[in-house]
């Protein structure tokens, strides 16, 4: 667990700040149900489309879990009337998420397996947008959600899922160095991510691969990629540079594998071997 922690802590502090200029300010991905939409109006779409599933109307408490810089946490706070707290275990992450101040906004540091300790539980809702990923123990973190819901709220998981079934060569030659790229302790398949949700008091709502729907993400991602390389002015690689050789060795390791990371995402989701999956569940 500490290894994954200091893992997390290491990737977004030389990492974060290439991510939120060359992307924008959310981190998940963006559902294109229609082609059409350039990427602003596309999250809008997928943010509302999240809102509706877990009744944002009508709660009064909403748990972002790994809510990374805060922007989709602020989005609730400005859309509903409910209390929003965000929790990340990255600080480099909550520095940036505490700049957005809202009236019924807040943001901890806070792991996803002390979730039972938060005296605002329980919670009316629950998302946790692709951060789940990160997780070492996804069972256990379901299980820890669960804990802190009211009957019969909602949890909203997005998750980037493997598929039931590949290939030595495929998790040789992707899957492997996927997660270690992007510093992900394992990927679970959306089958066991069924069984954790009933062992855990959940009924599943909806289960969905929205896999085709964000692949402009994938495309987006690669281009920003090879964006980074290409604009970085000296004066900035100075300024990257002094920051990443405050972690040491694995600090400069882990920066440069932000690129590779970015490439395996497209490679793995053009072969079908990273499924974006969608899951709603109701805590009985």
């Amino acid at each position: 667990m500490r290894n994954v922690q200091r893992n997390v802590q290491t990737t977004f502090a030389v990492s974060v700040d290439l991510y939120y200029e060359l992307w924008g300010p959310f981190l998940h991905l963006a559902i294109f149900e229609d082609p059409s939409l350039d990427l602003a109006a596309a999250f809008e779409a997928t943010h509302r489309r999240y809102l509706v599933a877990i009744r944002g109307d009508a709660v009064q408490r909403i748990l972002d879990v790994g809510c990374g810089g805060g922007a989709f946490a602020e989005w609730l706070a400005d859309h509903t009337a409910a209390h929003v707290l965000g929790i990340d275990i990255s600080d480099a992450q909550l520095a940036r998420a505490r700049k957005r101040v809202r009236p019924h906004l807040q943001f901890r540091k806070h792991s996803v397996m002390e979730v039972g300790k938060l005296a605002e539980a329980p919670f009316d809702a629950a998302v946790c947008l692709d951060a789940a990923t990160y997780f070492p123990d996804k069972r256990a973190a379901v299980r820890r959600v669960a804990g802190v819901l009211a009957r019969g709220a909602r949890f909203l998981l997005i998750d980037w899922c493997r598929p039931s079934q590949t290939t030595p060569l495929q998790e040789e030659l992707v899957l492997e160095p996927l997660c270690r790229y992007w510093g992900y302790p394992n990927m679970e398949t959306a089958s066991r991510y069924e069984d954790h949700f009933s062992e855990a008091g959940f009924r599943l709502l909806e289960r969905e691969d929205l896999s085709e729907r964000v692949q402009r993400n994938w495309e987006l991602g690669y281009a920003a990629a090879n964006q980074a390389l290409a604009v970085l002015s000296p004066e900035r690689v100075k300024e990257l540079t002094a920051r990443i050789l405050r972690y040491g060795t694995a600090g400069v390791r882990r920066a440069k594998e932000q690129y590779y990371a970015a490439v395996f995402s497209k490679v793995a989701a053009d072969a079908g071997l990273l499924r974006y999956t969608y899951f709603l569940a109701e805590r009985r």
